[in-house]
């Protein structure tokens, strides 16, 4: 990750691409925030498609920069080219999970899924402040804040879990409720773990990023 941060203070066509990604970062988070404020009714509507164009442009600027900078430097940062190419991956993705949240979040009223809303409001709070977790472990190199985000989306994604037992067993939601409160748990576990596997990138080399550090296995 130091390699990132090297570049990203330098200069050329990679500090390009670091500038971009911290873009990409900046809208995913706008996106989901966005999608979660309407899930609850609390926000205004925002256009996600149109919002997540600009997500998908950033990711094919860095794309070509990096196969720019290849072509040109053929054996300089290829480490970091392979690491950028795939945290805009990460990236690209919240922002289709964040159209999934509005998407489904049409189909079930506050009214009619109030109750499921507010059970799964603690999870969308703490994807919410993994965002800003993962910007900071990444803008700042910090590798201790990188392994509690990756604890902590471990947590999340338990708790994810037993929700979906919780809502399988319950007897007392209509069908339509439940297929909601089942995707809705789906996504936000799904953002929460492409933020896993960006902050991963600080503590681990390319070949582990998305998975836990060795030293945190079992």
């Amino acid at each position: 990750m130091e390699n990132l941060l090297t570049i990203w203070r330098g200069s050329g066509l990679l500090k390009l691409c670091m500038e971009d990604l911290f873009k990409m970062f900046d809208i995913a988070e706008k996106m989901f925030s966005a999608a979660w404020d309407m899930v609850t009714g609390s926000g205004k509507v925002e256009d996600l498609y149109k919002i997540d164009r600009q997500l998908n442009e950033l990711q094919i600027a860095i794309r070509r920069r990096v196969l720019e900078h290849l072509a040109i430097n053929p054996a300089q940062d290829i480490n970091a080219t392979f690491v950028l190419s795939i945290l805009v991956i990460d990236l690209e993705r919240i922002g289709d999970y964040a159209k999934n949240l509005d998407e489904i979040a049409n189909h079930c009223t506050g009214k009619e899924c109030g109750l499921q809303f507010k059970a799964l409001e603690p999870l969308a709070v703490r994807v919410d402040e993994m965002f800003a977790a993962t910007k900071k472990a990444l803008v700042e190199s910090k590798s201790d804040l990188a392994r509690k985000i990756m604890q902590d989306q471990a947590s999340l994604a338990k708790q994810a879990d037993t929700f979906m037992d919780e809502l399988i067993e319950n007897r007392k939601i209509s069908s339509k409720e439940g297929i909601v409160a089942a995707l809705m748990s789906r996504y936000l576990k799904r953002v929460s773990a492409h933020l896993k596997n960006v902050a991963s990138s600080v503590v681990n080399p390319y070949h582990r990023i998305g998975y836990r550090p060795k030293e945190m296995e079992d």
